[in-house]
C-alpha cells in the first residue's frame, strides 16, 4: 500500500466510525437533561484558573484540559460517552446539604466534606497531595477556614487516599484520626505491590495517561476524568470499621456503617448519615456500570455479593435517605429516585452474574458468553447503569473467571502458545507476512475491525518492525476506540494505537511505586514482594542465609534451590550476613537508591560478610514500568 491508499483507507474508516457512532446514539434518549441538572445542582465555587501545579514545573490537574467538551459530539467519540464526559467535567465545590459538600472533578474521585463540631471531616482525599490540598483550600476559602478534624477512607484504591498528606500535613503528632474499613492495610499496599509493575503499566493504558486530551484522545474515564499527575502519599489509618450496623460519633456527627468488602474493592464500607438523611454508597454505586474486573488488573470481583450488598443497603437505608452520594460522579436527589436507582444498580450486577452463568452452564466459553449476552431492555433508558467504566461483555468474562478461572475447558487451550510463537505460526499458515497484511487490510476495508485487529496483531508480533502492519493495526485499534461507550476501553485502544505509531515513550510522574504506601507493608509482605523478583538463572548456584532485624522485628531470609523464603521471628546461627536496619533503609537498599555502604553510614548495622548482602541484592530483577504491550 502506498500513502494514497492508506489515506483512502483512513477516510473510509472515519466515515464508517461516524455512521456507527450516529447509529449508536439514535437508540438512546440523549436529549434528556435530567442528569445535567442533578450534576450542576448546588455548585458554589470552582478551583482557581490555571490548574494545580505539580513538582518539576508540571501540572497535576487542570479541568480546563476538557474545555473541548463544551462543543458538539465529534464523529470520533461515541455520543453516549460524550454525554458522560460532559457530565463528569462539571467541576468545583457543591453543596449537598447544610452540612455536607463535595469537591468534584478536582481529581479522578470526589472528596466529600462534612461539617463536624470542631472541623472538617473529609471523605476520600483524592489521588495526589497537590489536588487534595487545592480542594481543601477551595473549601476553606469558600466556607471559612476550619481544621481537619477527621478523615475517612472508604476503600483500598489509591485515588481515594493518595492525597492524604495534602490534608494532614507532615507533622504526625497532629494528624487527625483516620477511619478505614477492616483489613484495609492488608489490601491497600499488597494489591498494588505484589503485581504492582504489571498493574501500573496496564493502568497507563486504562486511563490513557500519555494520551492528549481531546476528541482524538482522552475524553473521560467513566467514573471521572483522569487521575491527577501529582505526588501520591499515604498515612496509615488509626481506626477501623468492621461490622455492618456499627455506629460511630465522629466529631459530633453520627455515622452508621455497612461493610461492602469484596464488591468493588477487597476492603470497603458504605455509610449513612442518619441526622442528615444522606447515604454514601462509596464506589459500590456510581453513575455507571462498574468493573467486575478492571483492565488494569485486580482480584476479580464478586458480582453476586455486589448485588446482595446493594440490596442490603436498600433495606437498611433507602427509606431513611433523601440524598445519595458516591465517591465518583454526582448525587441522586429524592427518596423515590434514589430507591429506584439502587434497585437498578443492584439488578445490573445480578443480571450480569446470572446471565453469564446461564450461558456458561449451556457450555459457553468466556468469549462466547461475551458475544451472546444481551443488554436488559431497561438499560437503554437508564444511563446510570450503562457501561461508561465497566462493560457488559467484559464483566461477563469476569464472572466466568470468578467461577471457572481463565481456562475455557477446550484441551487446545490447556497450554496455549505464547503470543510470539502463535503469531509466527498464524502468519506462516496464511502464506507469510504479506498475505497476513492483505488479510488485515481487507478486514479494515470491510469495517470488520475486531478481525482486522486479530490478524494484524499476529502480523506485528511475527514481524514487529513491519511499518505497514503496525500502521494498519494502529488504525484498527484507533477506530475500535472511537466507537467505545466505555471511557477506559476507549483509552486502552487509543493507547495501543499511540504506542504502535510512536513507540513506548516514558512520561515523568506517571505510574511507579508509592514509597509511603510500600513502607506500610508488614515485613513478611515486604519480603514476599521482594522474593518474587528473584531471578532463577542468577540464583542457580546460590545458597545464602541473611538475618534481618528490621525496626525490631526478626526475619531469616534463605535463598536455595532457586527460591527465596523468609521465616519470621527467628534468626540463624549460620547466617552469611546480618543487617539491623529500618524499613525505609531496607526499601532504599532494595530499590538501589542506597548502597550497602550508604545504609551502613546512615546507621544500619552489619554483621558477617558484606559481600553476601551485595550478592543477595544482585539476585533480584528490577522492573521496567514501560514494557511493551501492543508489540512483543
Amino acid at each position: 500500500m502506498n500513502g494514497d491508499d492508506i489515506e483512502a483507507l483512513r477516510a473510509n474508516l472515519a466515515a464508517a466510525t461516524a455512521r456507527a457512532n450516529a447509529a449508536f446514539g439514535e437508540r438512546l434518549p440523549l436529549s434528556d437533561r435530567t442528569d445535567f441538572e442533578a450534576a450542576s445542582r448546588g455548585r458554589i465555587a470552582q478551583l482557581p484558573d490555571g490548574g494545580v501545579a505539580a513538582p518539576g514545573g508540571r501540572t497535576a490537574w487542570d479541568i480546563a484540559d476538557y474545555d473541548f467538551l463544551q462543543g458538539d459530539c465529534p464523529p470520533t467519540v461515541n455520543p453516549s460517552l460524550w454525554r458522560m464526559a460532559q457530565l463528569n467535567a462539571i467541576s468545583g465545590l457543591f453543596q449537598i446539604s447544610d452540612s455536607v459538600w463535595q469537591c468534584r472533578a478536582c481529581d479522578y474521585a470526589n472528596m466529600t466534606v462534612i461539617r463536624g463540631e470542631t472541623g472538617w471531616i473529609l471523605v476520600d482525599p483524592l489521588m495526589t497531595r497537590q489536588t487534595s490540598a487545592a480542594a481543601l483550600a477551595m473549601v476553606n476559602e469558600t466556607l471559612g477556614e476550619r481544621p481537619v478534624s477527621a478523615i475517612m477512607i472508604t476503600h483500598t484504591h489509591p485515588d481515594h487516599f493518595g492525597g492524604l498528606k495534602g490534608v494532614t500535613g507532615e507533622d504526625e503528632a497532629h494528624h487527625p484520626p483516620i477511619y478505614a474499613p477492616a483489613d484495609f492495610m492488608i489490601y491497600a499496599a499488597s494489591e498494588g505491590i505484589f503485581g504492582g509493575n504489571q498493574m501500573a503499566r496496564r493502568a497507563i493504558y486504562q486511563f490513557g495517561l500519555t494520551l492528549p486530551r481531546g476528541p482524538h484522545g482522552v475524553v473521560d474515564g467513566g467514573i471521572g476524568k483522569s487521575p491527577a499527575k501529582g505526588e501520591r502519599t499515604f498515612v496509615p489509618p488509626t481506626h477501623f470499621v468492621s461490622e455492618t450496623g456499627e455506629e460511630r460519633i465522629i466529631d459530633g456527627v453520627r455515622f452508621v456503617f455497612q461493610m461492602a468488602s469484596g464488591t468493588e474493592a477487597p476492603a470497603e464500607f458504605i455509610f449513612h448519615l442518619p441526622d442528615h438523611r444522606i447515604l454514601c454508597m462509596a464506589e459500590v454505586c456510581t453513575q455507571t456500570m462498574h468493573n467486575a474486573l478492571p483492565p488494569r488488573g485486580a482480584e476479580v470481583r464478586d458480582t453476586l455479593l455486589w448485588a446482595r450488598t446493594i440490596d442490603e443497603a436498600i433495606t437498611l437505608f433507602a427509606d431513611k435517605s433523601d440524598i445519595l452520594i458516591n465517591c465518583h460522579n454526582w448525587p441522586v436527589w429524592g427518596r423515590e429516585e434514589l430507591t429506584r436507582y439502587l434497585h437498578e444498580q443492584r439488578d445490573i450486577y445480578k443480571y450480569t452474574h446470572d446471565q453469564a452463568l446461564r450461558l456458561a452452564n449451556h457450555g459457553g466459553t468466556p468469549h462466547e458468553i461475551a458475544e451472546q449476552i444481551e443488554e436488559p431492555d431497561w438499560l437503554s433508558q437508564r444511563f446510570h447503569a450503562r457501561g461508561y467504566y465497566g462493560s457488559l461483555p467484559f464483566n461477563a468474562r469476569a464472572v466466568y473467571q470468578h467461577y471457572f478461572g481463565w481456562y475455557d475447558g477446550n484441551p487446545a487451550n490447556l497450554d496455549p502458545l505464547a503470543p510470539e510463537g502463535h503469531a509466527q505460526r498464524f502468519v506462516d499458515a496464511v502464506g507469510g507476512i504479506g498475505a497476513a497484511i492483505v488479510l488485515g487490510r481487507n478486514a479494515l476495508e470491510a469495517d470488520d475491525l475486531q478481525w482486522a485487529a486479530t490478524v494484524l496483531s499476529h502480523a506485528v508480533f511475527a514481524d514487529p518492525d513491519n511499518k505497514l502492519a503496525r500502521c494498519l493495526l494502529a488504525e484498527s485499534f484507533r477506530h475500535l476506540g472511537y466507537r467505545q461507550e466505555s471511557g477506559i476501553m476507549r483509552n486502552v485502544y487509543l493507547m495501543g494505537a499511540k504506542e504502535l505509531d510512536e513507540g513506548v515513550q516514558p512520561v515523568p510522574m506517571v505510574g511507579g511505586r508509592n514509597g509511603d504506601l510500600a513502607a506500610t507493608l508488614s515485613l513478611r509482605d515486604w519480603l514476599d514482594a521482594y522474593a518474587l523478583r528473584l531471578n532463577p538463572a542468577k540464583a542457580r548456584d546460590a545458597d545464602l542465609v541473611i538475618n534481618l532485624d528490621c525496626d525490631g522485628e526478626q526475619a531469616m531470609v534463605c535463598v536455595a534451590r532457586q527460591t527465596e523464603f523468609a521465616r519470621m521471628g527467628v534468626g540463624s546461627d549460620r547466617a552469611d550476613a546480618g543487617l539491623c536496619i529500618s524499613k525505609a533503609q531496607l526499601e532504599a537498599l532494595a530499590s538501589g537508591t542506597l548502597t550497602p555502604d550508604a545504609v551502613i553510614e546512615a546507621g544500619a548495622k552489619l554483621t558477617g560478610d558484606k559481600a553476601a548482602i551485595q550478592t543477595w541484592l544482585g539476585l533480584h530483577d528490577s522492573f521496567d514500568l514501560w514494557f511493551n504491550i501492543a508489540t512483543p
